[in-house]
């Protein structure tokens, strides 16, 4: 009884506080609502109880198909590159479960998930093995210790290495624990492996406290030393714009869009990186 009350609570003060930032229904809209639907309902199975309200306010003033376009493409970015390249097993460290790692299962990808944080959710169902598969490993993605070297043949980090380090999510302050975790990522993958990541990207190297960090594309590229990179785009609105691409051995650079990378004070837009170990 008392988690039903402490939920509703909780609901009630978020649209309380949502009626500040975003334009939300009133509460005359809603009253007004109620007695129309009262005046016009005659089936006793949907009697309108107060006690059973859920009241979602901002939804009748949000823009039809109001998403965060940034994970948007790169979800599906790094889902296209996997179902092309067609691992065994894809290693993912810390992208979206409910965006990145579903699309994978939704076309039968087998994925091993790591991340410093444990796991409460139990993957290991029919309806999941039946069409690919998950599988978890809690572990330092820093040093990846467990993991042999020269042992994997796809591997992603969609917008999680730019949080390593920062204690956002409960890991150790390391102003270094982003370059490990590449450095890591480039030891364990096989020759001809392919790595898949993506991180804020902007004109200079910075760190925007405690939230993430901003690179410049040539020091992800120049930190990943044993690697050769394939792509580099970062996302505009719902495209993306191409910086660079390895084609024919030979890596053609689009200076124009590089140097037009946009500068933030506190972010950046989200840069797409295909490499392969060589």
């Amino acid at each position: 009884m008392f988690k039903k009350i402490k939920n509703r609570v909780i609901r009630s003060f978020i649209n309380f506080l949502s009626t500040f930032y975003y334009q939300s229904m009133s509460r005359k809209e809603i009253l007004r609502d109620k007695k129309v639907y009262c005046k016009l309902n005659k089936d006793p199975r949907f009697i309108l109880h107060s006690k059973h309200d859920f009241l979602c306010r901002l939804d009748k003033y949000a823009y039809n198909g109001a998403i965060d376009n940034q994970y948007f493409i790169q979800d599906i970015w790094g889902a296209r590159k996997i179902f092309t390249n067609k691992p065994k097993l894809h290693y993912d460290v810390g992208s979206s479960v409910e965006g990145f790692i579903a699309h994978l299962l939704s076309f039968g990808q087998n994925t091993v998930l790591i991340d410093i944080r444990s796991i409460r959710n139990s993957f290991n169902t029919k309806f999941l093995n039946s069409f690919g598969g998950v599988q978890y490993i809690q572990a330092d993605a820093t040093n990846l210790e467990n993991i042999e070297d020269n042992s994997i043949e796809s591997l992603s980090a969609l917008c999680s290495i730019e949080h390593f380090g920062l204690g956002r999510y409960g890991d150790p302050i390391d102003p270094y624990a982003w370059e490990k975790a590449l450095k890591s990522f480039q030891r364990v993958l096989k020759p001809n492996g392919k790595l898949y990541i993506s991180v804020p990207v902007g004109q200079k190297d910075k760190v925007c406290f405690n939230a993430h960090r901003v690179y410049r594309p040539q020091t992800i590229i120049e930190t990943l030393d044993q690697m050769q990179i394939l792509e580099m785009s970062y996302i505009d609105g719902f495209d993306c714009l191409y910086c660079i691409q390895f084609h024919n051995k030979e890596t053609k650079y689009h200076y124009k869009i590089l140097e037009g990378i946009p500068e933030f004070q506190k972010g950046g837009v989200t840069g797409l990186f295909e490499f392969i170990k060589q």
